[in-house]
């Protein structure tokens, strides 16, 4: 989790070599290619793939808010969060949005900031993506469905594409 301000400059600090540069305009490919991941998540019947698609889903998109608004994409998934916070390049509308989705689903446990959930959840999703792609389905327990999981980076990947 991101806790503190200092906290998140020491982790970009360590990332900016990770950090690939592109042609902003090239955000509308990764954008799409979300979009037609989350479209083949949907499709796809078996739940490890689907996950597994839904997942890289939400990862194109924010590397499509990277690319648009910075000029670069990260190929590390913990780096890619760590920018988009530094950067301030999620809006406190959407980290808002994102939050209450969190509480309605009951899936906020304690009084994190915005940012912190917006981190939370997605590392949630990446976890589960996990134990769907490296665990056999005895040793799945505490995934969550395929189908919520989906629906829920379907939900994020909507807030996210309306942002300015």
């Amino acid at each position: 989790m991101i806790r503190t301000r200092g906290n998140l400059e020491a982790r970009y600090g360590g990332c900016e070599r990770r950090f690939v540069k592109v042609d902003n305009l090239l955000y509308r490919d990764y954008q799409n290619a979300a979009y037609e991941d989350l479209d083949s998540a949907r499709k796809e019947e078996n739940p490890k793939w689907a996950v597994t698609k839904a997942y890289q889903a939400l990862f194109m998109m924010c590397n499509s808010i990277l690319v648009r608004k910075e000029g670069f994409y990260s190929k590390d998934h913990g780096c890619l969060i760590v920018a988009l916070l530094h950067k301030n390049l999620v809006t406190r509308e959407s980290l808002g949005r994102i939050h209450k989705m969190l509480e309605e689903k009951e899936r906020l446990f304690s009084a994190l900031s915005l940012e912190d959930s917006f981190s939370e959840e997605i590392t949630s999703i990446r976890l589960a993506r996990n134990r769907y792609l490296y665990l056999p389905k005895s040793l799945r327990k505490s995934a969550a469905p395929a189908k919520q999981i989906i629906e829920e980076v379907a939900e994020l990947i909507r807030i996210l594409g309306e942002m300015p």
